[in-house]
């Protein structure tokens, strides 16, 4: 089941894989009045709200990043 996780405090780059990053499918940014980011993950394991972790888009999409670091700022279950 997938797991939406809100980000604070995000940033993109690109990169090798690191060990510990935890694999996403999607990526999010909302750049509306109140702003937000958040990846989609399959993983079993994610940190808890206020931890920091990085993540890593299973495809490289070409877009310049792969990896992106972040603060959980909240967890919904889909």
């Amino acid at each position: 089941m997938p797991i939406r996780l809100f980000l604070t405090s995000a940033r993109v780059h690109d990169g090798p894989a690191g060990e510990g990053d935890i694999p996403v499918d999607r990526f999010f940014v909302n750049a509306s009045e109140v702003p937000e980011v958040w990846v989609d993950t399959e993983s079993s394991i994610t940190p808890e709200r206020g931890k920091s972790a990085t993540f890593l888009l299973i495809r490289n999409l070409d877009l310049g990043f792969t990896r992106i670091t972040g603060t959980i700022e909240r967890k919904v279950q889909k």
